[in-house]
């Protein structure tokens, strides 16, 4: 167990694919996910929010490295927390980096090789999530405007 920090939230769902814009097309005008092309971190890629969770379609091989699919875990303090990871025996697999403006990212591998996102927020994130739940665009919004 890490101490002085903990994972908050499912921050994003990431896929890899050898053609994004096809993918983003059969999530978008198929499923109807509100994909958006987008342009930062990572490069040029997909990406919406769905409740809380950033989902997103990046170009890659989805048969190497971190696999197609992956997730992203949301905690508030980002080196705290990799500090305590560190004390229990668990390395990242690369040191913490700028994810945009005032977001930070690295990454752990689980024992069945599976990648796995570690991300700290940016305020102006949390502001975004916050104007989506104003807007009615998140599940705990549209529950309370239920009669």
């Amino acid at each position: 167990m890490v101490d002085a920090e903990r994972i908050e939230s499912l921050s994003a769902v990431l896929i890899r694919s050898p053609d994004p814009a096809r993918l983003a097309a059969f999530y978008r005008d198929g499923l109807g996910l509100p994909l958006v092309a987008e342009e930062h971190g990572a490069g040029a890629h997909f990406g919406c929010e769905l409740g809380d969770v950033h989902f997103a379609i990046h170009p890659g091989d989805p048969g190497t490295g971190a696999g197609p699919v992956r997730f992203a875990l949301w905690v508030f303090d980002l080196a705290t927390y990799v500090a305590g990871l560190q004390r229990t025996g668990i390395e990242c697999l690369y040191p913490i980096e700028r994810l945009g403006e005032g977001s930070w990212v690295t990454a752990v591998r689980d024992p069945d090789g599976n990648e796995v996102e570690l991300t700290q927020m940016s305020d102006a994130w949390i502001r975004h999530l916050a104007e989506r739940r104003r807007a009615g665009a998140d599940v705990i919004a549209r529950l309370s405007a239920e009669p």
